[in-house]
């Protein structure tokens, strides 16, 4: 316990989490410091998350590397969350993409820009907005949910100001 400790007090977490509820009480801020800092190697998530971090928290990690490495802008859902993660990150300097991490950028990226064009100029993202886009995935619609939601989340909507 004394190296997730040293770890915890490294990376600026505040563990435990003085917060019953909350954006420190989850498993997102953990992690989402370990991936800010170049720090979210095997060994490091083991000792936050405990042994079985691959079982219960891969997907977590992976969504959330997606999401420090586009860097969402002000207005977006995204940035609004990560501006609660992030106080007291000592620094933001996280590892560069895999290939495989690059090619989910690019998807989530030419996602906005599809998204882009459905708002015509606006920030608001509706109903038939998300209908639309789906409509436009064709048959492999499910497949690429995934992709809109990152890239709903990641565009900047107006949220927070």
């Amino acid at each position: 316990m004394p190296d997730a400790q040293a770890l915890a007090d490294r990376l600026g977490l505040d563990i435990p989490a003085n917060e019953l509820h909350g954006f420190k009480c989850g498993i997102v801020y953990p992690i989402r410091r370990l991936i800010l800092t170049g720090e979210d190697n095997p060994t490091n998530l083991a000792l936050l998350l405990g042994p079985l971090w691959e079982t219960k928290a891969s997907d977590t990690v992976k969504k959330t590397r997606i999401d420090v490495l586009l860097c969402p802008p002000p207005g977006s859902p995204s940035h609004t969350m990560a501006q609660h993660w992030d106080v007291g990150a000592p620094h933001w300097t996280p590892r560069a993409p895999s290939a495989e991490e690059e090619a989910e950028l690019t998807k989530v990226r030419d996602m906005q820009q599809q998204l882009a064009g459905q708002l015509g100029g606006r920030q608001e993202v509706g109903t038939d907005d998300i209908r639309q886009m789906v409509m436009g995935m064709g048959a492999n619609w499910a497949d690429n949910l995934g992709t809109l939601e990152a890239a709903m989340n990641r565009t900047n909507q107006g949220v927070g100001r």
